[in-house]
């Protein structure tokens, strides 16, 4: 698998010395669009692409695998995510606010943002 996965010296700094919590995993997973008409039997082919922070534990092997772990944080990523990130670039950042957020982009998105 390529990958080019980039993870911003901000969320490092924040998941290793922020929070104080031990073994932070970055998971990578699809997520159901909020907007649109669905029916409860129909997969949606839109989705969206999600990122969250576990402490201290691995997801399930059976719906994610390692992607990445060259920043010394784990990155996983849900299996029917593998071959839609295939050869992207990754970029994982902090969303500035009044909350703290992770923020994904891939690909194209990372060129838009510049």
């Amino acid at each position: 698998m390529v990958n080019d996965t980039v993870i911003s010296q901000e969320v490092i700094k924040l998941l290793q010395h922020g929070r104080q919590k031990i073994d932070p995993s970055i998971i990578v997973y699809r997520d159901s669009p909020t907007i649109g008409c669905e029916h409860d039997n129909v997969e949606s082919s839109a989705f969206v692409i999600s990122i969250k922070v576990l402490y201290g534990e691995k997801p399930s092997k059976s719906y994610f695998e390692m992607y990445d772990d060259s920043y010394g944080i784990p990155v996983w990523v849900e299996k029917r995510l593998l071959r839609y990130l295939w050869d992207k670039p990754i970029l994982i950042s902090l969303k500035k606010g009044l909350f703290k957020r992770l923020r994904i982009q891939v690909g194209s998105e990372i060129i838009q943002s510049e």
